[in-house]
């Protein structure tokens, strides 16, 4: 083990210094992470599970949802990157033996999470996993260290800038960031786990639309208790693996560590029942067995930290442009009826899209704080639109380069120009 060559006040061990520190390495924090290093800067990720990914790894996410305009990837140049490398750890099957045709989203989460890791190790970002966030401490309105615990008990890294990738700001709010929750009731949208069935006869599989009637009858015979509308499946790259999105845990609160905890159960509930009804009343399913299985459900909504800037619903309605704009948005609000059933979509045309301006990721108040992920400082409507991996990815990308700018410039976040940040992101291949 490395001596530890310093030691903080009450006996908490420094673990290390860095330029900058990312907590959380989901999309949004992998993205912050390469792109500050491989801008030349010192940077560290913390990581409270054992690998990088994030949700797309641990939460069995698949497929990426689409942010094209016109046919282009709008979060150039990471995101594409991450997805290209992807491939390494698949062998692609002569499409005569597949089902369908590789579409370029779909995600494996062991090739995610190790071309993740590839893209941080190339960068040269120092990796701390099994580090999970515990507190921070904070002088003159700027955090000094970040604490975590592990095996080794607590922690400390010291960092001249850091990024709050955990998805729900816990980082944010623990220095004091004023924050929002929820809709106007104070749910979020609901939870899901995901999970996939292998063994499945795909040419033997109705249509969506009759599955999904099979499934309404079944809950209304009281064998299925869950609160979708439908059945959301996606296809696989193996030609007998069906992925499923469509369990759903509503008025549970992912902040609440007892909430978080029967979430599972139910999601897991529900999964049993899924499973039950698909082998005795889908034809295709007869013999379906478990392929995988998230490890922990999948969050869509928590805190949203307020920054310098705020958009919302009117932002998505007039398709709003910044001169600050780091990231540009064309998927729809999609919002799962937070207390029950239905989902609220609005989406814009092929060739429109909104701009996140840079004060999103800029929180007031903690002059070394920066916001990389779903939490930043938008409504309930436009966060549903905005929370899908791709954009996260260009959040994140934006975030990294503004921590390394502020390094070089030796100032905080907020006195960047949010223009120069935009033209240095232009430089590095966003497509802005």
């Amino acid at each position: 083990m490395k001596q530890i060559s310093y030691v903080l006040k009450e006996d908490i061990p420094l673990a290390a210094e860095t330029e900058i520190l990312v907590i959380g390495a989901g999309p949004g924090g992998l993205c912050a992470a390469v792109t500050a290093a491989r801008r030349g800067r010192q940077v560290a990720l913390a990581e409270h599970y054992g690998s990088p990914g994030g949700m797309a790894n641990v939460g069995e996410i698949s497929p990426f949802m689409p942010n094209h305009c016109s046919g282009e990837c709008l979060d150039r140049p990471l995101y594409p990157e991450w997805l290209n490398r992807m491939r390494a750890y698949r062998s692609l099957p002569a499409i005569a033996n597949r089902h369908s045709e590789w579409d370029g989203r779909t995600v494996s989460r062991y090739g995610a999470m190790l071309a993740a890791e590839d893209m941080l190790l190339e960068a040269g970002v120092k990796l701390y996993y099994h580090h999970t966030f515990f507190d921070l401490r904070k002088e003159d309105g700027s955090i000094t260290d970040v604490i975590f615990h592990g095996k080794s008990g607590l922690r400390a890294i010291r960092a001249k800038i850091v990024i709050d990738a955990t998805g729900d700001g816990d980082v944010a709010a623990r220095a004091g960031c004023r924050f929002e929750f929820g809709n106007s009731e104070g749910y979020c949208q609901p939870m899901t786990l995901c999970f996939k069935l292998c063994n499945v006869d795909k040419n033997r599989m109705p249509p969506r639309q009759e599955i999904t009637a099979l499934y309404l009858k079944a809950k209304e015979a009281g064998r299925i208790d869950c609160p979708r509308e439908d059945v959301l499946w996606f296809d696989d790259f193996d030609s007998d693996v069906i992925h499923f999105n469509t369990t759903r845990v509503v008025k549970h609160n992912p902040l609440d560590a007892e909430d978080l905890s029967d979430a599972e159960i139910i999601a897991r509930r529900q999964l049993r029942a899924f499973l039950k009804f698909l082998r005795e009343e889908v034809p295709g399913f007869e013999r379906a067995e478990l392929h995988s299985v998230a490890a922990r459900i999948g969050v869509r909504e928590s805190r949203r930290i307020l920054g310098k800037a705020f958009i919302g619903i009117r932002e998505f309605e007039t398709r709003a442009k910044f001169p600050d704009g780091i990231a540009r948005v064309n998927y729809p609000i999609d919002i799962h009826n937070p207390s029950g059933s239905g989902t609220d979509l609005r989406h814009l045309s092929e060739d429109e899209y909104y701009e996140i301006p840079y004060g999103c990721i800029v929180p007031p108040g903690v002059s070394n704080l920066l916001i990389a992920g779903r939490g930043i400082s938008v409504d309930h409507a436009l966060h549903s639109s905005m929370r899908v991996m791709p954009p996260v990815c260009s959040i994140g990308q934006a975030a990294g380069m503004a921590a390394a700018m502020a390094v070089e410039k030796q100032c905080r976040p907020e006195e960047l120009n949010g223009a120069e940040l935009r033209a240095e992101l232009k430089e590095f291949g966003a497509n802005l």
